[in-house]
């Protein structure tokens, strides 16, 4: 089951047109950093869901559970993803308990990235449903909820590893929505096409479930990554009037969690070989460069990171690489001492050719 098919059975339940804002960058208080447009290869995207807030919460929390449904559409590793998250009743119990203040169900919940923005299309889709207080409901909930944080849990660093079980997601989402016992309430899918002339900016949106006329776009704000209504920045206070959900497309031009990428590995390899040496002859010497270069391949093919990011990598890991063998050489130890990699004859040959290539 596609998400396409998932979103037409979704906007056939009749209720999934609410009012949709995109809050003006100068309405936050991260406006320096919102204006500034998505580039290819230049900059992470992360989307997370800042609030979910329910105006009749006693009444929601005591006949319903609130679940969200949200899908990422983008290019991974020249390949176009979908990566399924679901919210849903066990956020109460992972993210705080009780909502403060009364309505609030959750903040701040990271659905997709960091990745890096390959280009078109992008395409972000959020619905906000009501499944009915039954337990064997909640048992099914609570397996896609779990699958789809397995994402979060590590998978972010490993998108594909993730795209093997998000089937169950999506087929879990498509049983429930052929149930009569959960709504779809408000929901939009919207897609990116930079090529076709669409801006792209990061920015926060907000999904609120009332009729158009019945909010006034021009004062809506987010500080703290929270809604705000009012007449300004200084002066807006926390929307309350209706049920809605505030989420938000992010961006920067360094992930810090690259200790977790699968070249990090590659690169505590590399050093500990190095480190083993006490003096670097001319044949260890070849191997550290062997094996340096092959480091390099592997961040140039990383699907994880950005060019400007893997050439920092590249130019620092290169220096300290060229700091150590020069402590070696003003040492000028004599005793040579070589690592237990040494003995085997296929590593060292794979290391001078890994050179002889990098010589072409």
């Amino acid at each position: 089951m596609g998400y396409k098919e998932i979103w037409s059975k979704i906007v056939k339940s009749g209720r999934v047109m609410p009012v949709r804002l995109a809050i003006p960058a100068d309405h936050t208080d991260k406006a320096a950093i919102l204006k500034t447009p998505f580039k290819l290869n230049e900059q992470y995207f992360t989307v997370r869901v800042n609030e979910m807030y329910l105006s009749y919460s006693r009444k929601w929390l005591k006949e319903w559970d609130p679940v969200v449904f949200i899908t990422s559409e983008f290019v991974y590793d020249n390949e176009k993803l979908v990566v399924p998250f679901v919210v849903g009743p066990s956020i109460l119990n992972t993210e705080g308990g009780t909502p403060v203040p009364e309505g609030m169900i959750f903040r701040d919940t990271t659905v997709a990235g960091t990745h890096p923005f390959r280009g078109d299309p992008f395409t972000l889709s959020i619905v906000l449903a009501r499944l009915k207080q039954e337990d064997y409901l909640r048992k099914i909930l609570k397996l896609i909820e779990s699958t789809s944080h397995t994402y979060m849990g590590g998978f972010a660093t490993m998108v594909k590893e993730y795209i093997k079980v998000a089937t169950v997601v999506l087929d879990g989402i498509d049983d429930l929505l052929d149930s009569k016992d959960i709504e779809p309430l408000i929901g939009h899918r919207n897609t990116v096409m930079q090529n076709a002339g669409d801006e792209f900016y990061p920015g926060y949106f907000v999904l609120i479930n009332t009729e158009e006329q019945g909010v006034d776009p021009k004062k809506f704000f987010v500080v703290d990554n929270q809604l705000k209504y009012g007449n300004s920045l200084a002066d807006a206070q926390p929307y309350r009037e209706h049920d809605y959900v505030l989420y938000s497309i992010m961006s920067t031009e360094q992930r810090n969690d690259c200790d977790l990428l699968p070249f990090k590995k590659e690169w505590v390899r590399l050093l500990q070989f190095a480190t083993g040496l006490s003096t670097f002859s001319e044949e260890n010497w070849l191997q550290v460069k062997g094996k340096l270069f092959a480091l390099q391949g592997t961040l140039r093919l990383s699907p994880d990171l950005t060019r400007k990011q893997i050439t920092e990598l590249i130019a620092s890991y290169k220096q300290e690489i060229d700091a150590m063998k020069e402590d070696r050489d003003h040492l000028g130890v004599a005793e040579e001492s070589l690592p237990a990699e040494k003995a085997d004859g296929w590593n060292t040959d794979m290391d001078k050719m890994a050179l002889d290539i990098l010589k072409l």
